[in-house]
């Protein structure tokens, strides 16, 4: 009689379903919470301030040791672009971590009557690879204007990236 006021009470099987829909509702708070801690990335804020920083300690750098000059005085560098562009690539690559791609542009400002003129004085001073830039997920572009010794006043690019930052 016992066994048969068991199977036949309310109770107890309403008490197996509030257990499996609890269970059920834990298992869906805690899924949901992984999936938005994983989804919401904060590093990848924090690593483009440090490519930002990066990016103008190396500028300050490479202004400070007058390697922008030396490209622009230097005779040698004047009348051979692949020397110059060498020149740079390797200062820039010694500023830099070797884990961190880069892609520099020099600019000198000419003064015209009512504008000032930007022409390239060198744009394929990189180690990347062709696409790197538009495929990253996080890029820095970092840009400074200067004005050299002589009077020059040179606006310069700095784009980094992280080697392995996805794509």
């Amino acid at each position: 009689m016992r066994l048969h006021f068991i199977i036949k009470s309310p109770s107890g099987q309403t008490r197996i379903l509030e257990a499996v829909i609890a269970a059920v509702i834990i298992f869906t708070v805690f899924s949901a919470a992984t999936f938005m801690i994983q989804t919401s990335d904060v590093k990848v804020v924090q690593e483009r301030s440090d490519l930002d920083r990066l990016g103008y300690n190396v500028l300050s750098n490479l202004m400070e040791s007058g390697v922008v000059e030396t490209t622009e005085t230097d005779p040698t560098y004047q009348n051979n672009a692949t020397l110059r562009d060498i020149y740079l690539r390797t200062a820039l690559q010694s500023y830099l971590p070797i884990t961190i791609y880069f892609q520099f542009t020099l600019f000198i400002c000419t003064d015209q009557t009512t504008y000032v003129k930007l022409q390239t004085v060198t744009d394929n001073v990189t180690n990347a690879p062709l696409q790197l830039f538009t495929n990253s997920t996080e890029v820095s572009s970092t840009d400074t204007i200067y004005t050299s010794k002589n009077g020059n006043v040179y606006y310069t690019v700095l784009l980094l990236a992280r080697a392995g930052g996805g794509t």
